[in-house]
């Protein structure tokens, strides 16, 4: 519920595609160097979230990549445990790097559909196994008293949270797909919002439900964090689980590299410059029945929808700034520069999760420290700042259509919010250091 109230306050209100960006929307608020922070905040979330997938991919893909050097008699001639405990790992990264240079998000629909397939797939192993253990194995105990409703300390809701959060993290992504949808009215856009994160969370509960009654047909009553450790690692049915979890996290690669591929283009390579043009989106006959992502070239300007949930007339983008970028809009750079700069992020980010030893260590300090700046504290923080200006002094339409009662508990909400998660930051991120540097002691 708090994510999805943060999200909503973060979202534009504009009928038409914008060109405002996670970064533009926080310079509004608080001024050219918080431009500088947002955009340092954005790629370091995007950079330790994909080393965070990498160690994730590289442990859940360890079997395969032992049975894979074992075949091939690799083992007589690489000594390297280095190599050999990585090797597949990078093999992936090689094979996904391309993906990384595409221009636009609206490029990985496909990828984020398959993605999304890939991890209904491995909920539908885990409910059917789940189920199937408490059918066959009956027990006095109802299925729901193996689930862990509290905390048995504070602690472990401090190394739970963290985690948890990370998986809402969208917040950065939100205005760069609003400014490619061909018709964002607020209809459209809430209705988006609202089904990707209650969506998210009805996944995570039904897995983390269903996983945890599996406790039942475990030794100790309980089941690990990673449930998947808790099954038997031949079981073909979870073996299809766990292809496609690790297909998941491939797909959700470029997702986090181009949004820090584009940071740096946009900023720090004067000569990749911003355009109003928009990539055409090449259709087939079978699409015609869809409704593009992006307008086509050459599209004169229209004005703006109705507010309806099903108009389909298009609309066009906001005009070009003065100097001829736009802030939201991804780089019109030559793909050899998006190559270079996906590869720079995209290898450095393996190479460094190449060295960690486990994925507790990525999400706890990422989870209680970024994750919770980027999810709750800016987006509100901006929400306040902007909604206290006039309307006419800024250039993000950010109220238009709310009235003032509508105003006043959304700031009382932020408020709220940052009331809320400031301490939880502090107290989660001392946590995560000393579990991460002084858990030994």
């Amino acid at each position: 519920l708090l994510v999805a109230s943060a999200v909503h306050l973060k979202r534009p209100h504009s009928t038409r595609p914008g060109t405002d960006s996670f970064e533009s929307i926080t310079q509004e608020a608080f001024g050219p160097k918080a431009f500088i922070m947002s955009q340092l905040l954005v790629f370091f979330m995007c950079f330790f979230g994909a080393v965070g997938y990498s160690v994730l991919l590289r442990d859940m893909m360890e079997p395969v990549n032992d049975a894979i050097l074992e075949s091939l008699n690799l083992l007589t001639f690489i000594k390297s445990e280095w190599f050999t405990k990585n090797l597949t790992m990078f093999a992936v990264i090689l094979l996904v790097t391309p993906a990384t240079t595409l221009q636009t998000l609206t490029s990985l629909k496909n990828c984020g559909a398959m993605s999304m397939f890939s991890i209904f797939v491995l909920g539908s192993c885990i409910v059917f196994r789940s189920v199937q253990c408490q059918v066959n194995n009956p027990s006095p105990e109802p299925w729901y008293s193996y689930l862990t409703l509290f905390p048995d300390s504070p602690r472990e809701l401090l190394d739970a949270l963290p985690l948890y959060i990370s998986c809402f993290v969208c917040h950065y992504n939100i205005l760069p797909v609003h400014n490619e949808l061909q018709n964002p009215t607020p209809k459209r856009v809430s209705w988006w919002l609202r089904t990707t994160t209650w969506g998210a969370f009805g996944l995570y509960l039904i897995m983390g439900w269903t996983g945890s009654a599996y406790g039942h047909c475990t030794p100790t009553g309980k089941v690990h964090g990673n449930v998947l450790l808790d099954f038997d690692k031949k079981d073909p049915l979870l073996l299809v689980g766990r292809m496609c979890l690790a297909v998941t996290i491939t797909l959700a690669f470029p997702m986090l590299v181009i949004p820090g591929r584009d940071i740096i283009i946009r900023s720090y390579l004067p000569g990749s410059t911003t355009t109003a043009e928009t990539p055409v989106v090449e259709q087939s006959p079978a699409d015609d029945l869809q409704e593009p992502l992006l307008p086509s070239e050459g599209e004169e300007d229209n004005e703006a929808a109705p507010d309806d949930e099903f108009n389909d007339e298009e609309a066009p983008l906001d005009a070009v700034s003065e100097s001829g970028n736009i802030d939201g809009a991804p780089p019109s750079s030559s793909y050899f520069v998006r190559l270079l700069v996906s590869i720079a992020i995209f290898w450095t980010a393996g190479t460094v999760a190449s060295l960690v030893d486990g994925i507790e260590v990525v999400w706890d300090l990422l989870g209680s420290s970024l994750s919770i700046l980027l999810s709750f504290l800016i987006p509100c923080g901006s929400y306040l700042v902007i909604t206290s200006k006039e309307t006419e002094a800024v250039s993000w339409p950010y109220d238009r259509d709310n009235n003032d009662g509508k105003r006043f508990w959304s700031r009382v909400l932020c408020w709220a919010l940052i009331g809320i998660f400031t301490p939880l930051m502090i107290v989660s991120t001392a946590n995560a250091v000393r579990n991460t540097f002084f858990g030994n002691n």
